[in-house]
């Protein structure tokens, strides 16, 4: 898993962890089966938009950061993943691989 930014507790008590952008499809994969209690259920998938932010509070430089939230029914718990996007690399993989229903969020967000 990728570093988080400063802690891994957000202010709303979710684990909040940062991958980037090349590893994403690898490690929700690995976050949906390959560990134990996994996080099968693609609640939401958003992204903000960072340009005009000036308050990063140590966390990646980005243009945009694409949002997964996941969720554990073994674990009753979720996780936030987040993603970094710098302006010149905006793409990344589609996870609709993993969750086809990941679809409509990933058109929402942008393609």
């Amino acid at each position: 898993m990728c570093a988080p930014a400063a802690d891994t507790l957000a202010r709303d008590g979710i684990e909040t962890v940062w991958i980037p952008r090349e590893q994403v499809y690898g490690k929700l994969s690995e976050l949906k089966s390959a560990i134990d209690r996994p996080y099968r259920m693609l609640y939401d998938l958003t992204a903000t938009d960072e340009r005009d932010r000036e308050n990063r509070a140590g966390e990646p430089d980005a243009a945009f950061t694409v949002i997964y939230h996941l969720y554990s029914f073994e674990r009753n718990e979720y996780i936030r993943v987040k993603t970094p996007l710098a302006e010149d690399g905006l793409s990344r993989d589609m996870i609709t691989g993993l969750w086809p229903s990941a679809n409509w969020y990933e058109r929402e967000v942008w393609w």
